[in-house]
């Protein structure tokens, strides 16, 4: 594929998700928010790739907000080591991304900074994490992860259904009827010492405030 088709791809893509987040109108440009493009996108992405290799709609598009998600969050300076450090992208559990979240922030910056994504088995190797997104089956160890984090600015992020959840994540992708929206527990965010931009919180349902 030419790179200028892979470029016209990644944006929509990129608009796709941003539709989904509901931050359509504030982020993406307009021809790049149309359900019927991003059908048809997603579509060849899938129908391209090898059966093993094929990675749901889904998680191609929370690939993308994960990495979205990091330009509407500020991070105190001392949750890096220097200026250049990476803004890293942590799963912990089995991974339903594939090569999908890699794929999604290779180039791609936030604050001026690039990503790298690490894959964890145990919460216990999250000491340089500042996204950290939980499977369904990492999710059950919430006094673990609560330890294991406890006083470090990590911006949590899992799957869950409408219901509560014991452990206080910040942002929870909540998918009904074909779509995905987020809710945010601002107490859980502000002890992180993360700071949420506002178009994101009116973008979701907030709780804990």
């Amino acid at each position: 594929m030419a790179l200028s088709q892979k470029n016209n791809r990644r944006r929509l893509l990129r608009a796709c998700a941003n539709a989904w987040l509901g931050l359509r109108r504030l982020l993406a440009p307009p021809t790049y928010g149309r359900w019927p493009a991003c059908a048809m996108l997603l579509s060849a992405v899938f129908l391209s790739a090898p059966a093993s290799a094929q990675v749901s709609k889904e998680y191609q598009l929370k690939a993308v907000f994960l990495w979205r998600l990091a330009q509407f969050t500020e991070w105190p300076s001392d949750a890096f080591e220097n200026p250049e450090s990476p803004i890293v992208i942590c799963v912990l559990g089995d991974n339903p991304f594939d090569g999908a979240l890699t794929a999604a922030v290779s180039g791609e910056t936030a604050h001026g900074r690039r990503f790298v994504v690490q894959l964890l088995r145990v919460i216990e190797q999250a000491k340089t994490c500042h996204i950290l997104y939980t499977t369904s089956g990492a999710a059950r160890q919430t006094k673990e992860i609560a330890t294991a984090l406890a006083g470090k600015s990590v911006l949590t992020v899992r799957d869950g259904s409408a219901s509560a959840s014991s452990f206080e994540t910040v942002i929870v992708f909540i998918s009904e009827q074909n779509k995905i929206r987020m809710r945010i527990h601002l107490k859980a965010a502000v002890a992180a010492r993360l700071v949420l931009d506002p178009r994101l919180l009116r973008a979701a349902e907030v709780i804990g405030e």
